[in-house]
């Protein structure tokens, strides 16, 4: 009987130090896969940060543009000029550019030398150098990725001014100017473009371009008027309070 005890406590002790050590290599096979994911994640972002910092524009300031197609259309909405200007300037690209079309991938900021993606906490307003990439959704299951930089904020004029990377399929820039037109903002966005192809230039790039325009712009308009009724409705809260407090003191 003794004996037998003696076994069965062996054997115990045998099943504890096997499962022990189990645990132990699982964990220290989860603790190799997070480091490995995490040295990947820290390899691609030194990466990507590497393929920015030599974006090249297609086209410089001065450049003759006679022999780029042309697009032009405007938009209008009922508010002041400054706040339209101030809703397209301090845009997140994530709120700009949230597809289905036109989908931000990444950002990055040449002066501070940081990069951005869909997944940082904090997405900074568009400024002069930036560098954008994003995903266009050509049809059901073709992605196309294009860069472009912001190669002009004017304040005095209103105008921001993106020019195409060197090394996407079309060269050019757009530029979107904003009027004022008593209590309404005309926007104006002008597109110069040229890729190889001029089938594609003539047929093809500018419906699909139109439909990028119309999205975003539907984006910036959808926001505009959200953080005017917030405002309104945050007015409202404050006019009641004043009377409340007016008539507590009667």
């Amino acid at each position: 009987m003794k004996a037998l005890n003696t076994s069965i406590r062996i054997l115990l002790l045998l099943f504890s130090i096997t499962s022990s050590t189990c645990i132990i290599a699982a964990n220290g096979g989860e603790e190799e896969n997070t480091k490995t994911a995490t040295k990947k994640s820290s390899s691609d972002r030194k990466r990507k940060i590497k393929r920015l910092q030599k974006f090249t524009p297609s086209i410089k300031k001065g450049d003759d543009l006679s022999s780029f197609s042309y697009h032009q259309k405007s938009y209008v909405i009922e508010m002041g000029v400054e706040t339209v200007w101030n809703a397209y300037i301090n845009v997140k690209p994530n709120e700009a550019w949230k597809g289905p079309l036109n989908t931000f991938k990444q950002s990055y900021s040449k002066s501070r030398n940081l990069l951005f993606d869909s997944t940082s906490t904090e997405l900074p307003c568009i400024e002069l150098g930036m560098v954008y990439e994003l995903n266009l959704k050509i049809v059901k299951l073709l992605n196309v990725g294009v860069a472009f930089q912001i190669t002009e904020i004017n304040e005095a004029e209103k105008i921001i001014e993106f020019t195409y990377g060197k090394d996407n399929k079309s060269h050019g820039r757009q530029r979107i100017v904003f009027k004022k037109e008593g209590n309404k903002t005309f926007i104006i966005h002008y597109s110069n473009f040229k890729s190889d192809s001029k089938f594609r230039d003539k047929h093809l790039y500018p419906k699909f371009h139109e439909k990028c325009m119309d999205e975003f712009h539907a984006n910036l308009h959808e926001l505009i008027k959200l953080k005017t009724k917030t405002q309104q409705e945050k007015e409202i809260i404050k006019d009641q309070n004043t009377i409340i407090n007016g008539l507590a003191f009667e």
